[in-house]
């Protein structure tokens, strides 16, 4: 018989897992709010925003499983005045699957803490809304390691 009636067939690469990190859940760990009762309505509209906001990264378990804790202190000020203040954690937990092109690192101190902000910022929205504080709308923020 000749080859040419029967080519032995070409290896076919098992194509590679994806690689990455997903999100398993995020939760409240805490949310305290305070107002004065006397702010100036007028003023409503002008409040400015003071914020601090930290983020720590756990160790990542042999299960490639991790947690990022945000914390945002929030002071909303009425000329030189404190009108209102929040302290809100919440908590991240992710898995890391494959080998991803970002480091873990990389991961825990730029990308966790930007997904888990928009949850604090619409929380932070919600209280203040309810609290008669209308637009309070923190920025948008880019997270550098």
């Amino acid at each position: 018989m000749d080859q040419q009636d029967n080519p032995k067939p070409n290896p076919v690469e098992a194509p590679k897992p994806p690689a990455g990190y997903k999100i398993e859940s995020m939760l409240l760990l805490e949310s305290t709010f305070s107002r004065e009762v006397d702010i100036e309505p007028q003023f409503i509209k002008d409040l400015t925003s003071e914020v601090d906001i930290k983020s720590d990264a756990r160790e990542t378990t042999p299960d490639n499983k991790f947690a990022v804790i945000v914390k945002l202190h929030f002071r909303g000020m009425q000329q030189e005045k404190q009108v209102c203040n929040a302290i809100i954690s919440m908590i991240g937990a992710f898995e890391k699957y494959g080998e991803p092109a970002l480091t873990d690192d990389k991961f825990k101190a730029v990308n966790a803490p930007a997904i888990i902000y928009p949850f604090i910022r619409e929380h932070l929205y919600s209280l203040c809304l309810k609290a008669g504080l209308a637009n309070v709308l923190l920025p948008t923020i880019n997270f550098k390691p």
